[in-house]
């Protein structure tokens, strides 16, 4: 009996210590699953938090270069126009339009000191429409709205200062531009690749401006906060309230709710610069249905399920991970790419403001020994002497001022791929010649030796661009007279690289025993605006142009060109260019006698008495130098036309053969100098298809000289005139010398 009791006893223990384990068992078991599920939730909300904060933080860093892009674009045309856009309301039309195409705004306008704005649809009040007036009209920049009352709806409008400029007789302070919200939030990816995360942007009264949210599937409505009250219901611990106070106070934050059955996560954050925020939305069972998963498991086996809830969540975390790190680099592509165009544009601006500068410094210079020979001049009228240095002077400052536009203007046209290329026959003998002649007289004043030298046979004609070819060797031989010091010497030298059939591949070198240029900076000296160091610009001047656009032509006529330098010993500049060639060219002789000095002629004095000039000039000031120099001094008689209407009324009035010759100018008010000229050459008189007309523009380039061709023009002569030139043109045709 005893052993008996002794054995129910023993087993009676087992079970209850059994039955104990078993509770144990279960109730840790529970504790655990308890606490996985508390540790899983929590690790839930921290990871959808985290996963939306990085890309809220991301795809707001992309907008904001979209916006700092946009804003750029608006400095740049800001910064583009000039008086003539401003001379009237049609100019100023013409600017915004052309100004709202290249950049793709919806809307332009300038605004003016009293408050008016001037668009595309003329002048109209923008106080009480424009949300920042105000602080613009105080002077304020960068600013920035949405949903103007004048504007569409869902229109971005961004602001910035400009230097005054008038118009009439107002004066303009400001520009503002817009473009719809849409235009910039399709390049936000506010839609993730799976379509779980969707980004939108609203006000911070929860007006929408990017609409691509969940709430689009309900019915349609404009604010954020009337969406949350009318149909959401919020999880324990996040509301409404919640985020309208956030709202207000600038503050970011996460909240989840359920919204026509859709449980969803919700991040949303201000962006910086704005009054804006930005939201992140992500459908919570994309991370719940991984929490039910886990708790699935841990209920089979607490320690297994325990272990497999570790590699899960690792696996879960990595998962995110290259799943953030996936999002993170085209993200970080997109803002490296923005960030690249911000930097090219800073810069571009930069080397800008610098050429500004130099440019500044450049004129300035020769228009204040304008100025003040001009008054040293006047202040000695009963000296001649004096006077005729200070207008030798005036002079040489003037031809330095028209280089340097040349110069800016050239560039202007190559950029703009508005360079035309002529390809005649001309004597490469007397164009050289040409060159010996001016800058021998250069070498002799600064004490320097110039020669030019020939080796090989060369054509003496060729077909090419002499302008071009002109200019390429006049930017490079200015150089190296500017930079070689007293005593030294320039060589142009000339040889024969190839010669075909029907063409020849001629170099032109120019060497010098100046400055020199240290090897690092070679190629540096032939980008536009570029000098080697900021020693250069300082002590001997000058644009930054003249190099590049040496490169330019030499590339625009299909050849090249190069450098070799030694520091401190000097520069040889070799540009290799095709030429076309005609049978029986003949070779030059550079040996022979040369053509007279065109020098020898400056001063040569003409008579054309009894000969009629019919003036067509709109500027009174050009008209009044013109009777002077070419009339007055020369005995002609000048009759005045102030525009092209009134220079063919002139004519048609006139007997047949009474004028010897028209002096035509291009832009002139009620009718133009090309259309005056095709009206005179289609007049039925005898006269009409033969008497010279000379164009005298400040059009200077070869279009426009073709361009006076084709209107019946005989001469092109550009502005500021070099009136030895005009007067022996003129001799020509007048005195048939």
């Amino acid at each position: 009996m005893s052993e008996g009791r002794g054995n129910r006893i023993s087993h009676g223990r087992f079970f209850v210590v059994l039955i104990l384990a078993i509770v144990l068992v279960c109730l840790l078991v529970g504790w655990l699953i308890a606490a996985a599920a508390v540790i899983t939730s929590g690790f839930t909300e921290d990871m959808n938090t985290m996963y939306l904060r990085e890309m809220t933080n991301l795809t707001q860093a992309n907008f904001k270069s979209g916006l700092s892009m946009r804003y750029s674009g608006l400095k740049a045309v800001a910064e583009s126009f000039n008086d003539d856009d401003m001379k009237s309301p049609e100019a100023m039309e013409r600017f915004i339009t052309d100004a709202e195409l290249n950049n793709d705004f919806e809307f332009m306008a300038f605004i003016d000191r009293d408050g008016f704005y001037y668009s595309r649809d003329g002048k109209r009040p923008a106080a009480s429409k424009l949300s920042f007036l105000a602080d613009l009209l105080n002077g304020k920049d960068k600013l920035i709205s949405y949903n103007e009352t004048f504007l569409d709806n869902n229109m971005i409008v961004l602001g910035t200062q400009i230097p005054p400029i008038r118009l009439g007789d107002t004066e303009i302070i400001a520009i503002i531009a817009g473009f719809t919200a849409d235009s910039i939030g399709q390049h936000l990816f506010l839609r993730s690749a799976d379509g779980q995360t969707n980004a939108s942007i609203v006000t911070a009264d929860g007006g929408f401006i990017v609409y691509n949210t969940f709430f689009s599937e309900l019915p349609k409505g404009s604010n954020i906060i009337s969406k949350f009250r009318e149909y959401a219901d919020f999880d324990s611990g996040f509301s409404v309230d919640r985020i309208e106070e956030d709202f207000k106070n600038g503050n970011s934050g996460m909240v989840i709710f359920k919204a026509a059955g859709i449980h969803m996560c919700m991040y949303y954050a201000p962006i910086e610069g704005t009054e804006w925020y930005m939201l992140m939305e992500v459908p919570y069972e994309v991370v719940d249905e991984m929490t039910e998963n886990l708790s699935g498991r841990l209920n089979g086996n607490a320690i297994t399920m325990m272990a497999l809830v570790m590699l899960l969540i690792l696996l879960i975390f990595f998962i995110y991970l290259m799943n953030l790190r996936a999002h993170s680099k085209q993200l970080e592509a997109a803002r490296e790419s923005a960030e690249k165009a911000q930097k090219a544009a800073e810069q571009a601006s930069l080397a800008k403001s610098e050429f500004l500068s130099r440019m500044s410094h450049e004129i300035r210079t020769p228009m204040n020994g304008i100025i003040g020979m001009t008054q040293i001049a006047r202040q000695n009228t009963d000296d001649p002497a004096k006077v005729e240095d200070c207008l030798k002077k005036v002079s040489l400052s003037s031809k330095h001022l028209l280089l340097l536009i040349n110069d800016v203007l050239d560039m202007s046209k190559i950029e703009s791929g508005k360079i035309q290329l002529k390809n005649e026959l001309f004597n490469l003998r007397l164009f050289l010649e040409n060159i010996e002649n001016i800058y021998s007289l250069q070498a002799q004043e600064k004490g320097i030796e110039f020669r030019i030298s020939l080796s090989g046979r060369i054509d003496e004609f060729v077909c090419g661009d002499s302008l071009r070819l002109n200019q390429i060797l006049t930017n490079l031989l200015s150089n190296a007279f500017k930079f070689t010091p007293e005593g030294g010497s320039i060589v142009l030298g000339v040889s024969e690289l190839k010669h075909e059939e029907d063409y020849v591949l001629l170099r032109f070198s120019v060497r010098d025993t100046g400055v020199g240029i240290k090897e690092e900076n070679l190629e540096k000296i032939f980008e536009a605006f570029e000098q080697e160091n900021a020693e250069i610009t300082h002590k001997y001047g000058g644009t930054g142009l003249g190099l590049s656009i040496v490169r330019r032509f030499s590339e625009l006529m299909g050849g090249s060109v190069s450098v070799h330098s030694k520091y401190g010993r000097g520069s040889e500049f070799d540009v290799e260019l095709p030429f076309a060639v005609t049978e029986n060219s003949g070779v030059i002789d550079w040996k022979k006698d040369k053509s007279p000095d065109v020098r020898a002629v400056e001063n040569k004095t003409y008579n054309f008495d009894g000969k009629h000039i019919l003036l067509a000039e709109d500027n009174e000031l050009n008209r009044e130098i013109a009777v002077e120099l070419l009339g007055t001094v020369t005995g002609a008689v000048i009759d005045e036309a102030e525009d092209g209407q009134r220079a063919v009324e002139l004519f048609a009035e006139s007997e047949v053969n009474y004028y010897d010759l028209i002096l035509m100018d291009i832009q002139m008010p009620k009718m133009d100098g090309f259309e005056a000229t095709r009206k005179i050459r289609a007049m039925d008189r005898p006269d009409a298809a033969v008497v010279p007309i000379f164009a005298m523009t400040a059009n200077a380039f070869a279009e426009d000289e073709e361009k006076s061709r084709q209107a019946g023009m005989n001469l092109h002569l550009s502005k500021p005139l070099e009136v030895s030139a005009v007067l022996a043109a003129m001799n020509e045709v007048l005195n048939n010398e």
